[in-house]
């Protein structure tokens, strides 16, 4: 006798099988073998075809963009909330620039790895400004409520810029150099943004 079709266990182990694939992308992303990011390194790390990778990502930029969005979410992004509960703005500022520090020193060689990926491929740079306009979002949010707070007349839009350059990768990174991590320059990255909001 034929077991009846079972829709949630199907859709189990699909979803188990597209986490054994990010893991595995992951991995490729952290590995420190010098061997570039494809399809077929993450199919050959997850022990499945390559065609099972397209079917569930439909291309190497659609992999990376969940990819980047799991890095995330496991990381330091669930704390965001609780950011934006803190009333005083200097401190939620210092905390938001405390999680982008973690979140950056999660995966750092991963985060390189996905800028050089970006600049190859134009659908994934764009895919990657997309995600980072959600950091903008946050600073835009937390610079109103800064001037708001101390009744300021910042020059919004340079306010939000020079915090959204400052909270990149690129910053971090650059001001850690190869003996620090990006979390070992939350507190210089924290001065920066005090002088630029007055605090």
């Amino acid at each position: 006798m034929t077991r009846p079709y079972q829709p949630r266990e199907r859709q189990r182990q699909v979803d188990a099988g597209r986490e054994r694939i990010l893991a595995a992308a992951r991995d490729v992303l952290d590995a420190d073998d010098g061997e570039p990011f494809s399809i077929d390194a993450v199919a050959k790390r997850a022990g499945v075809a390559r065609m099972t990778v397209y079917n569930q990502f439909e291309s190497k930029a659609g992999l990376l963009e969940d990819l980047f969005d799991s890095i995330a979410e496991r990381g330091a992004f669930g704390q965001m909330a609780k950011v934006f509960a803190i009333e005083d703005p200097d401190i939620a500022l210092d905390e938001f620039v405390a999680l982008f520090g973690r979140f950056w020193t999660s995966s750092r060689r991963a985060h390189r790895k996905l800028r050089a990926a970006g600049l190859l491929d134009p659908e994934l740079e764009s895919a990657m400004v997309a995600r980072n306009e959600r950091r903008r979002r946050g600073v835009t949010e937390l610079v109103k409520r800064v001037a708001k707070e101390r009744k300021l007349q910042l020059a919004k839009d340079d306010a939000v810029n020079t915090l959204f350059v400052l909270m990149s990768f690129d910053t971090f990174d650059a001001l850690a150099g190869p003996t620090r991590t990006p979390e070992d320059v939350i507190p210089v990255v924290r001065r920066l943004v005090r002088l630029i909001t007055g605090a």
